[in-house]
């Protein structure tokens, strides 16, 4: 092969093993992780596992909490037994793998990627219907992949279109539950075989298997010094400078000897499923973070979504669409009923439990909106006791109203808070220089965070039609033994951030309402800046 292959990318993260030379040395990658037989005795390095955490506001349980004010949100919430706080946080679990693993697992995502494709393919209506971690051209003449933005506007297009062909438009918006952790194993295996036409896993490919179903990890934070929160800078600069790579350890004998003095401790996968006749719990999930989950947690449900296609969509007329864990579909109002409960009891066959406080029902229908009379299409979300006027549905970060379409209000202020913090880091920064000389300026400049919250810098280098390259510098050993530094010219991505973001929603929706929500950033940095930096008594 004279070209590297678009799934052999190297990563910039710490591991416990190096980082790789993936520019320098690909050849040498790929006749390995290409090869069955290698790859059948491979023994597999234990993950990292992190949690990522995020604030989430919101209302306060009066049953439960104090309530000062009410509707009023927050990300904590006094308890009403005086026993302390609840926290509104989301937290996400992450498994990342080594970076030789990466590529192996990176690899084996192509293979399943390609023959699930190919199996989708066979049915132009399942090809639709599934839309997470795929590349999906936007058309026939521009050929890069659509985005969430995309697929939410040909979601909300279509209600409206039903709206006004059919009248009433019934919306189910379902949450699958803790999906990547209750994938069960032995479905799991079935459906991997069958995407390969296979009926048991090849050598290779059970050895992966294996690895993604009977993992071990070590904890992200038992790497740091012990009694901190820090990690050892001065081990981690050594082994740069002596080693020339990023690494955790010097090498495999040192990662090793630490396990064994009992140093470092090594966790197997915590998720367990429900107890089988024989008293077990069956053996159930797959790490989130790995470069393989993805088409895993696409694959696993491939039956699911071909028999929704079949006995939903055909037969009744209904728009289904699915994201990942979160599905959504469209039918008639009189039919909402008998496709909940097919979705729910069908869904327990793939032993998969569906969140049911985070179902959403809706009514999509023409109403009256002012003294004149006029119509527009609104949203009413249908909840057990009582109807919701003008409630939007929440969709791939869009909510939707039907007359109107905006940003998920909670992703605006995650926004905002981000520009906040980088305020605060700024602020804290300059006067600490400012203190220990006074010459410096105890300033933030907003050119500071202009990558944030404002247009990316670089459009004024951007040429038409002609491609952008960056240099990209690795350190590498020459025939001496001398470390000397190696270039690349790597493919420059377009600049992207947030306003960029709101720039793509507003020529996909053809409005303006997008840059009306962000209409108070300035006001709100010039607020941080006085508050963290001017008024602040450090």
């Amino acid at each position: 092969m004279k070209r590297k292959p678009d799934w052999l990318q190297g990563k910039g993260y710490m591991h416990i093993t190096p980082s790789l030379s993936v520019n320098t040395n690909w050849k040498d990658y790929y006749r390995k992780i290409t090869s069955p037989k290698y790859v059948a005795t491979y023994a597999f390095f234990p993950l990292i596992h992190r949690i990522l955490s995020d604030r989430k506001y919101k209302k306060a349980d009066p049953k439960r909490h104090h309530v000062k004010v009410p509707k009023s949100r927050g990300h904590s919430h006094k308890r009403l037994d005086g026993t302390g706080t609840d926290k509104s946080i989301k937290n996400r679990p992450l498994h990342y793998s080594s970076h030789f693993d990466s590529l192996i697992y990176s690899y084996y995502a192509h293979l399943l990627g390609s023959a699930y494709e190919s199996k989708l393919k066979e049915d132009w209506e399942l090809d639709k219907a599934v839309l997470a971690y795929r590349s999906i051209p936007i058309s026939e003449t521009d050929r890069s992949g659509k985005s969430n933005i995309h697929f939410a506007h040909e979601v909300f297009a279509e209600i409206n279109d039903r709206v006004e062909s059919q009248g009433d438009v019934a919306v189910l918006a379902i949450d699958l539950k803790s999906f990547f952790s209750t994938l069960h194993h032995e479905i799991l295996y079935d459906i991997w075989a069958y995407a390969i036409n296979e009926k048991i896993l090849p050598p290779d490919h059970y050895n992966v298997y294996k690895s993604c179903t009977n993992f071990s990890y070590i904890l992200y934070n038992d790497l740091k010094k012990k009694g901190s929160r820090n990690f050892d800078e001065s081990k981690l600069a050594k082994i740069r400078r002596n080693k020339g790579f990023k690494c955790f350890f010097e090498s495999n004998q040192e990662f090793r000897k630490t396990i064994r003095e009992g140093q470092l401790r090594i966790y197997k996968n915590p998720f367990r499923g429900d107890r089988n006749e024989s008293g077990r719990n069956e053996m159930i999930g797959i790490p989130q973070g790995l470069p393989l989950s993805a088409i895993l947690a696409n694959l696993y449900l491939i039956e699911f979504d071909r028999t929704i296609v079949n006995e939903i969509s055909r037969k009744l007329g209904a728009h289904y669409r699915r994201y990942s864990d979160d599905i959504l579909i469209l039918c008639k109002p009189e039919e909402m009923s008998y496709v909940d409960d097919f979705v729910n009891e069908l869904i327990l066959s793939f032993k998969v439990k569906i969140s049911k406080e985070k179902t959403e029902r809706f009514l999509f229908k023409k109403m009256v909106y002012n003294k004149a009379g006029d119509k527009r299409t609104t949203a009413i979300k249908l909840l057990n006791d009582k109807t919701l006027i003008d409630s939007p549905l929440n969709y791939l970060g869009f909510e939707f109203r039907g007359y109107n379409t905006l940003i998920k209000s909670t992703n605006i202020a995650k926004y905002y808070r981000r520009v906040i913090e980088i305020i605060k880091r700024r602020s804290r920064r300059a006067v600490r220089l400012s203190a220990s000389n006074p010459t410096i300026p105890r300033a933030v400049y907003l050119n500071q965070v202009k990558k944030l919250y404002n247009s990316p810098l670089k459009h004024a280098n951007k040429i038409e039609n002609k491609q952008l390259f960056r240099r990209r510098y690795s350190l590498v050993i020459d025939d001496r033994g001398d470390f000397i530094f190696h270039h690349t010219d790597v493919e420059a991505k377009q600049p992207s951030n947030y306003l960029t973001y709101i720039k793509r929603c507003k020529k996909q929706f053809e409005t303006n309402s997008f840059s009306r929500q962000l209409k108070k950033k300035k006001q709100i940095i010039g607020q941080a800046i006085n508050k963290h930096l001017v008024n602040k008594r450090w």
